[in-house]
C-alpha cells in the first residue's frame, strides 16, 4: 500500500493549469478504482497567492504544505519546512504508512539550485530529512544527490523544458525502508480544455 503526496511548484499566476491539476487530484481522490489518491498538498513557492482560488474553484480541500519562493511577497509563509509525514493533520501516513518520513521543503532560490544541489541536499540532511523537495528551475528533477534524493515537480506555470506544465505525486511506501518513489504528470491545452497525463 502506498500513500500519496501531490507535489506543484511555479503556478505564477497561471490559475487555469493549476485548477485543471487540481480538478484531477478531486477526481483521483474520490474514485477507489484508482491507485493515486493524494492525501496532502505540497506547493514550493512562486504561486502561494493562487492557492486559494484554484483549490476552491476546483473544489480542492487537501491541506496545503508551503514554502515561499522569491517571487511570493508573503513573509508569512516560510522558506522551509521538514515536514514529519507521520505528525500531518491529514494523517497522510497515519493509515497506512505508519512509519513518517521527513521531507525537506525549499523553493530552491536560497541553496542555490542553479549551480548545482549540493547546498540543497545538505541543509535537507542536517534537518534529518531523507528527501529535499524544491522548485524554482521550471523543470521536473528527480535523482539521488549526497544521500538525499530530490524531487522537483517542474513547474505548473511557466515550464522551461519540452515536457510542458508539470506536477508530480511522491509515494511513500507502507515500510519504513521502503524508497520513496514519484510520478509525472504533464498538461496540455487541446479542444478538450487541459487534459492531464502521467509521462516518464
Amino acid at each position: 500500500m502506498m500513500s500519496s503526496i501531490l507535489v506543484l511548484s511555479d503556478s505564477h499566476g497561471r490559475l487555469p493549469f493549476l485548477g485543471a491539476a487540481l480538478r484531477w487530484a478531486v477526481e483521483k481522490s474520490g474514485a477507489a478504482e484508482y491507485d493515486i489518491a493524494p492525501g496532502a498538498a505540497i506547493f514550493l513557492g512562486d504561486g502561494a497567492e493562487d492557492l486559494g482560488p484554484a483549490s476552491r474553484e476546483a473544489g480542492f480541500a487537501l491541506p496545503w504544505y508551503r514554502v515561499r519562493g522569491n517571487g511570493d511577497l508573503d513573509r508569512r509563509i516560510p522558506d522551509t519546512l521538514t515536514l514529519d509525514t507521520a505528525e500531518t493533520p491529514a494523517g497522510i501516513a497515519s493509515k497506512h504508512t505508519p512509519h513518517g518520513r521527513k521531507l525537506f521543503l525549499a523553493h530552491g532560490n536560497r541553496h542555490q539550485v542553479e549551480a548545482g544541489f549540493d547546498t540543497l541536499a545538505a541543509a535537507a540532511r542536517a534537518a534529518g530529512a531523507e528527501a529535499a523537495l524544491f522548485g524554482h528551475i521550471h523543470a521536473p528533477v528527480w535523482e539521488r544527490v549526497n544521500g538525499v534524493q530530490l524531487l522537483n515537480p517542474g513547474s505548473i506555470g511557466r515550464p522551461r523544458t519540452g515536457a510542458g506544465a508539470t506536477f508530480a505525486v511522491l509515494e511513500i511506501p507502507e515500510s519504513s525502508r521502503g524508497s520513496l518513489s514519484v510520478r509525472f504528470f504533464s498538461l496540455r491545452e487541446t479542444g478538450r480544455g487541459i487534459t492531464v497525463n502521467e509521462y516518464n
